[in-house]
């Protein structure tokens, strides 16, 4: 098997694992369009990265990561919706990428791999990143669990018990950000989405503990990175499309599974 490939299978496992993990507390929180809404918005990190030579994870990572902590901080202390806040910045940021890029002499720079996603393109550098990212999480998962656990289910109650959950808050973003820029190149802007989402949905269908729920997400998550690979490999297909129509199929799966509980 060529090395390329080999690179891109560890990429693909790697990108859902890291993304499988922060899946369940997304859902949980329901703050799946906020997953959806800074994928989007890294667009225009990657606009200002192409016009200042910046690089692209970096520069998309610092703005996605601004623009979350800022939502979360207007969402909070300006009483602005939350949702109505996300899309302002939403349309903002796609509409100062739009303008970045019109204006810049790398125009012709492929932006495909990033709105659609193409797990052949990682290099060996990228998978050691998504694999510090997804040991990243699993610290942050680990030494986190109570404050995240009161943070899904019942952020009022965290306050009677005087669980400090302010500063959690502000590291789940930051990583749910960084989680969506590094992963980008995998499953890009348009499926990341749904990377971050169908795992979870997955393990709640034939779980209820968070924990287990962490656990099972995480093997739906290699189980179709594998799959998905595999089948985009034979058929000649995109992979990240692919890997999401496998996340779906597991979906129905245990979705069936659910019913007959």
């Amino acid at each position: 098997m060529p090395a390329f490939l080999i690179v891109a299978i560890f990429g693909a496992v790697l990108s859902g694992i890291s993304l499988a993990i922060f899946a369940p507390y997304v859902t949980l929180r329901k703050i799946s369009y906020m997953g959806e809404a800074l994928s989007h918005i890294a667009f225009a990190g990657i606009a200002i990265a192409i016009v200042t030579g910046m690089n692209l994870n970096l520069s998309a990572m610092i703005f996605v990561s601004a623009v979350a902590l800022g939502i979360s901080w207007l969402a909070r202390h300006q009483k602005l919706q939350e949702a109505n806040t996300i899309t302002i910045f939403l349309s903002l940021s796609m509409a100062l990428g739009i303008i970045l890029i019109s204006l810049s002499k790398s125009y012709s720079f492929d932006l495909a791999s990033y709105l659609f996603g193409n797990v052949l393109l990682i290099h060996y550098s990228e998978v050691w990143a998504l694999a510090g990212l997804a040991l990243l999480n699993i610290i942050y998962v680990s030494f986190f669990y109570k404050e995240l656990f009161y943070l899904s289910y019942n952020p009022e109650m965290a306050k009677v018990f005087r669980i400090k959950i302010a500063v959690v808050d502000k590291i789940f973003y930051v990583l749910l950000a960084a989680n969506i820029v590094l992963n980008l190149k995998s499953a890009g802007i348009i499926l990341v989405t749904a990377q971050l989402i169908l795992p979870a949905v997955i393990a709640f269908n034939l779980v209820h503990r968070l924990h287990h729920a962490i656990i099972v997400s995480v093997i739906a998550a290699i189980i179709s990175a594998l799959a998905g690979f595999g089948l985009s490999y034979l058929l000649n297909l995109p992979t990240g499309a692919t890997i999401v129509m496998c996340q779906a199929l597991l979906y129905a799966i245990s979705f069936i599974f659910k019913r007959s509980l």
